[in-house]
């Protein structure tokens, strides 16, 4: 499952790669997918593993490697139960997916297993975000998302709405998926994702009951300082 970001939370390749360096090192990738970043940074000459708990996308991983020519290391796995025959010096969650732990003891598990598996000094980064652009939304009210063509030219047309549990800090996303070849609608299909967010203070006292320290908050991709307005930030922590 992919979270989805507004655009300017997606431009991480550079960003990302620059603060991979600055720890050298081998490094994992938390919910790597397809291989966007993996394999990308794999092509850049940096040491990187994978992990995510989709077969599916690990074999179209694989896929897309081997037409480069390309072996990468990837672990079928979930991030809160982490069981690696060795240690990084980063480990990076792409596009907040963090947030897909919806329950408070798996987040805190998943910190626990970032922090066994990084060497002494190693760095994690972590992207989060808080969704106050839907906290004035109406549950029923659908918004219009993505529209593309399917290879026998017919339209898929993405659309979506949330619910937003305030106490449990719990965005619930139903996404509705509709198939329409010649101005028919012909099918339609809907997912659902939950995500929990995190406030800044709530999320350096989690990392620092695991042991983490020395962080950084930036505002964005771009390094830039965090400050009252934003929803997004990446938090830097060193073991």
């Amino acid at each position: 499952m992919k979270v989805s970001l507004p655009k300017h939370m997606t431009c991480d390749f550079l960003e990302t790669r620059l603060m991979i360096m600055e720890v050298p090192g081998a490094a994992l990738e938390l919910g790597c997918g397809t291989g966007r970043l993996l394999l990308s940074y794999l092509a850049a000459g940096i040491e990187v593993d994978g992990v995510d708990c989709s077969k599916d996308m690990l074999e179209i991983c694989r896929a897309k490697a081997k037409i480069n020519g390309q072996d990468p290391v990837l672990y079928d796995q979930y991030m809160q139960q982490l069981n690696l025959p060795k240690k990084y010096m980063t480990i990076y969650i792409p596009a907040a997916s963090f947030m897909l732990l919806t329950e408070r003891e798996d987040a805190m598990e998943a910190l626990k297993s970032i922090y066994a598996h990084l060497e002494y000094d190693g760095q994690t980064l972590i992207p989060l975000f808080i969704p106050k652009h839907l906290f004035n939304n109406k549950d029923d009210e659908w918004a219009p998302g993505l529209r593309g063509t399917r290879s026998d030219g017919s339209e898929i047309v993405v659309s979506s709405k949330s619910n937003i549990n305030f106490l449990e800090q719990i965005q619930t996303k139903l996404e509705r998926y509709e198939i329409v070849r010649d101005g028919v609608l012909i099918d339609t299909q809907y997912s659902t994702t939950k995500m929990r967010w995190f406030y800044k203070y709530e999320f350096l006292m989690m990392l620092e009951k695991v042991g983490f320290h020395d962080f950084s908050i930036y505002g964005g991709y771009s390094l830039q300082e965090v400050n009252e307005d934003q929803s997004f930030m990446i938090i830097r922590a060193r073991k």
